[in-house]
Order: structure tokens, then C-alpha cells, then sequence
């Protein structure tokens, strides 16, 4: 290959880079400009996935909270961007910041609901749900097949609440909400699911 075939493979390769990176860090600030979420440092995040796995975390923004206190409620969440071979992996908690002692996060009205709308990615290709089913006090799962034929079909989605919080007692220091798919081949189960959402980091004021 002479020198100027060369230079002109380069700078072709070069323009192309450019114009997908480009394109990429304008379709990056247009979801962030849409639904507000911004990504974070997971080692300095509030919501930190469980040890050892490697997720992509982020900010979202406030809530603020109708009633007799000025209460903002803080939107976290981390998860596998969809086109990934890892995992399916989505968690999204919203919590009160310690300053606001009076306020706290709320029970999901309808759990089941929660967890069928946790994602888009549930909402399009969640099916064959289970029914309800708690697991202790505060964690309640639904397990779910899912419609692409590259996985098959180990999910389950799932609502944990936090301690009580808030002067009244009625609320709860975080709710949180998520899902989960297997790797396939591999089985899931109550046990399993339970111990997955147990090893997300939580790292409150």
C-alpha cells in the first residue's frame, strides 16, 4: 500500500470515528435532556450495584412531594444498557435526603403494577407473569418469560421498602424496584432472587 492510499485509509477510518462518536454523545445528551437522568461515579453513588459487578449508575432528578413539608424526594438508579450479553439487571430507588427528617418514600399502591412498568424493557418483553409473591416483610417478587429468543426466561422483577421513617411512622426510608434475567441455563428461584436484591448497596446518610 503506497503512502498516500494509506494516509487516505486513515483519515477515512478517522472520519467515520468522529462522525459515530458524534452521533453518540448527541443521542447520550438527548435521553439525559428527556427523562433528566444523568450518569454518576457508582463508587460515590447512593445505589451501588452488588460487589463485583460492573453496571452503569445514575442521577435522577428530584420529586417533589405534595403535603404540609417541603420534601424532595432523590431518584437513583444503575443497570446493563440493554444491547449488553450480560445480565438483565435494572434497580431504581427513591429516597428522602437525611435533611429531611420529616419526609420519607411511600409503599407502591399497586406493587404488581410497579413491577410490570419498572422498565421498558419489562414492558415489552415481559410475559407468562407469575403471581405475588412476598418474601419476608419488605420484598415482594414476580417472576416472568420473556419474548426474545436469545434468553430463556429466567426473570423475575421485584418492590423492597426500606426501614420505617418519617414522624409518622408510616413511611419508609426508600422504596426500591427492579428486575433481574439470568444468565441462560442458569435457574432462578425465590432463594436466589431474594439474595440478588440483598446484595445491592444502599448507602444512606
Amino acid at each position: 500500500m503506497s503512502p498516500s492510499t494509506r494516509f487516505g485509509t486513515l483519515l477515512a477510518v478517522a472520519a467515520v470515528t468522529t462522525l459515530a462518536l458524534v452521533l453518540l454523545g448527541a443521542g447520550q445528551a438527548q435521553a439525559q435532556d428527556e427523562e433528566g437522568w444523568t450518569r454518576i461515579d457508582c463508587a460515590g453513588a447512593t445505589l451501588r450495584p452488588p460487589p463485583g459487578l460492573t453496571a452503569n449508575c445514575f442521577q435522577g432528578p428530584f420529586a417533589k412531594v405534595q403535603g404540609p413539608y417541603d420534601c424532595r424526594l432523590s431518584d437513583d438508579s444503575f443497570g446493563f444498557l440493554p444491547d449488553r450479553t450480560d445480565p438483565h439487571f435494572y434497580v431504581r430507588m427513591r429516597y428522602p435526603k437525611a435533611t429531611a427528617k420529616a419526609c420519607s418514600a411511600m409503599a407502591f399502591p399497586d406493587p404488581g403494577v410497579a413491577m410490570q412498568h419498572v422498565h421498558k424493557f419489562v414492558e415489552h418483553q415481559a410475559k407468562n407473569w407469575s403471581e405475588l409473591q412476598a418474601i419476608g416483610s419488605d420484598l415482594s417478587v414476580m417472576f416472568f418469560d420473556v419474548k426474545s429468543g436469545t434468553r430463556d426466561g429466567k426473570c423475575f422483577a421485584f418492590v423492597k421498602l426500606g426501614p420505617s421513617s418519617g414522624y409518622s411512622g408510616k413511611g419508609y426510608r426508600f422504596n426500591m424496584r427492579g428486575f433481574f434475567c439470568a444468565p441462560p441455563g442458569q435457574p432462578l428461584d425465590a432463594a436466589k432472587a431474594a439474595a440478588m436484591v440483598s446484595a445491592v448497596q444502599v448507602k444512606l446518610e
